[in-house]
């Protein structure tokens, strides 16, 4: 048995930027095996790699989940490993400086962990492309109907039985 930690990443209340934290408040309300943690680590990275370095036993794998813009069709789920591969020196102080000043994101927590050799060896990212992070409580149409595969993505990845894939 693998000791997981399963993670949303963003900020409440940005309608589809919400995915990440409201899809952990959901699975964090279903029974779990006592190897697999379900928690919300939408704060600053410095305090993200603080609470990995500090896990007892340490987690050998992370699953992340987060609505990330990167130019993809809106709704369309990603779910890849993350390889440890870290910018050059100024993007990393610049995503540490960020971190400082509060900015909540998937890429700074990869970034500032990895650089901090906080991560576990087994790092999964499970993104979505969202349409609308204005401020909201609601997710757009599109989301919502992403919603039922994406908490099933995130419960196989728990579970190691994905491989990296994207669809929309």
């Amino acid at each position: 048995m693998v000791r997981t930690l399963i993670a949303g990443v963003g900020y409440s209340n940005l309608r589809d930027g919400s995915v990440g934290p409201r899809l952990i408040a959901e699975l964090a309300r279903e029974p779990w095996p006592s190897y697999i943690t379900v928690e919300d680590l939408s704060y600053g990275p410095i305090a993200v790699m603080q609470r990995l370095q500090d896990a007892q036993p340490p987690f050998e794998r992370l699953v992340l989940i987060s609505a990330v813009r990167r130019g993809r069709p809106v709704g369309t789920v990603t779910i890849a490993p993350w390889i440890g591969a870290l910018p050059d020196a100024t993007e990393i102080q610049a995503r540490v400086a960020e971190a400082v000043t509060g900015v909540i994101s998937l890429d700074n927590l990869l970034i500032v962990a990895g650089f901090f050799d906080a991560l576990p060896r087994n790092v999964v990212a499970i993104e979505v492309e969202p349409e609308d992070d204005g401020w909201g409580e609601a997710f757009s149409p599109t989301i919502e109907a992403t919603w039922p595969a994406l908490r099933d993505s995130v419960r196989r990845a728990a579970q190691g039985e994905l491989e990296p894939v994207a669809r929309a």
